[in-house]
């Protein structure tokens, strides 16, 4: 009887840090090839598809600096495109491209193609370190950063929708 207790215990050991190293995004999807995405309707009610347009127009050309002109303004099918950047641990940065197509009272926010570059010039797709001990804990390091990030994206967006004129 003792023997399957240890059993049983080294097994959880095992799974429990086994799902501690496969620690994945808390807000991106991730698809069976690997790769990470994000999609969502947001809600912008008594808005009319031009103030959602316009202000999230503003809020890209604000906050969304970058070498190439990367932003695409679509205003008659109310849609905008662009590749934010943001900075992650390891002196290494994450772009990905964002979509953003909108309506009365709501507008939908797609990411995709998340593209982890570090100071050296390599680049992997968010998340896609093989390997075992230290490149797991970059990927998780990474992860946790990523979140973070798109996180701190997504409110600043959501936040320039809704936020309420003074004039």
């Amino acid at each position: 009887m003792r023997i399957f207790s240890t059993i049983f215990l080294s097994i959880t050991c095992l799974l429990l840090s086994l799902e501690a190293y496969s620690q994945e995004s808390n807000i991106l999807a991730k698809s069976p090839n690997g790769e990470y995405s994000y999609e969502k309707v947001f809600e912008a009610p008594g808005k009319s598809k031009t103030e959602i347009f316009n202000s999230i127009k503003s809020w890209v050309i604000k906050n969304i600096k970058s070498q190439s002109n990367t932003n695409y303004f679509d205003e008659a099918n109310q849609s905008i495109s662009t590749t934010p950047v943001f900075i992650v641990s390891f002196d290494g940065t994450v772009n990905f491209k964002l979509n953003i197509e909108i309506k009365d009272g709501k507008y939908r926010l797609t990411a995709n193609s998340f593209v982890y570059q570090n100071k050296d010039g390599l680049q992997r797709g968010l998340g896609d370190f093989s390997g075992t001990g230290y490149y797991k804990k970059i990927k998780i390091k990474l992860m946790e950063d990523a979140d973070t990030a798109f996180k701190n994206i997504l409110d600043s967006i959501n936040n320039a929708v809704t936020a309420k004129s003074d004039w």
